[in-house]
C-alpha cells in the first residue's frame, strides 16, 4: 500500500514510511536551500523537469554540453571564464556553440535555457562577468536518477 502526501501542491508517493520521511526531509531541504540561495522553492513555480526529460537531455546533448552541466552540478555558481577553462574551449565564441547546441536541444524537448540554468552578469567598468546556476529542479531530479556519479561516458 502507497503512503501519500502532498507537499508543494503536489501529491507524492512512497512504498514505504520510511521512504516517505526520506523523501519528504529531501523536499523540506531543497526548499530551504532555495530560500538560503536566494531563490523561490520549486513548488511556487510549476516544476518544469520531470526525470524523463532529465534522461532525455542528458543522453541526448553533445559532450560539452553534458560536461557544462556537470561543472553546473558540482560547482553551484561558475563564471564563463571558469567554464571556457575547465571545457578546454579557446574562446567565449566557442563557449557560445556549446550554450547554442544545448539550448537548441531544450528546444526540441520543451525548455527554455532558464528553465535549466540562470545567469547572473556584473559589470566592473568595462569589465563585464557572467555566472551560471543550475536550477534546482533540475540538479534534485538528477541527483535523484544519481547523475552524475553512477553515470558513465561524460568525457572527462
Amino acid at each position: 500500500m502507497a503512503i501519500e502526501f502532498k507537499h508543494g501542491g503536489r501529491v507524492w508517493r512512497a512504498d514505504t514510511p520510511a521512504e516517505a520521511i526520506r523523501l519528504r526531509t529531501q523536499l523540506e531541504a531543497q526548499d530551504t536551500e532555495s530560500i538560503e540561495e536566494g531563490e523561490e522553492p520549486d513548488h511556487l513555480t510549476e516544476p518544469i523537469w520531470t526525470p524523463d526529460k532529465v534522461m532525455d537531455l542528458l543522453n541526448n546533448v553533445g559532450r560539452h554540453q553534458k560536461l557544462f552541466l556537470k561543472i553546473l552540478f558540482d560547482d553551484r555558481v561558475v563564471t564563463s571564464t571558469s567554464v571556457i577553462k575547465k571545457l578546454e574551449l579557446k574562446s567565449e565564441e566557442s563557449f557560445a556553440g556549446v550554450l547554442s547546441g544545448l539550448s537548441k536541444h531544450l528546444g526540441k524537448i520543451g525548455v527554455k535555457p532558464w528553465d535549466l540554468y540562470t545567469v547572473q552578469v556584473k559589470w566592473d567598468g568595462k569589465d563585464k562577468t557572467r555566472s551560471f546556476q543550475l536550477v534546482n529542479n533540475f540538479r534534485w531530479i538528477a541527483q535523484q536518477l544519481g547523475w552524475p556519479e553512477k553515470w558513465q561516458g561524460m568525457g572527462r
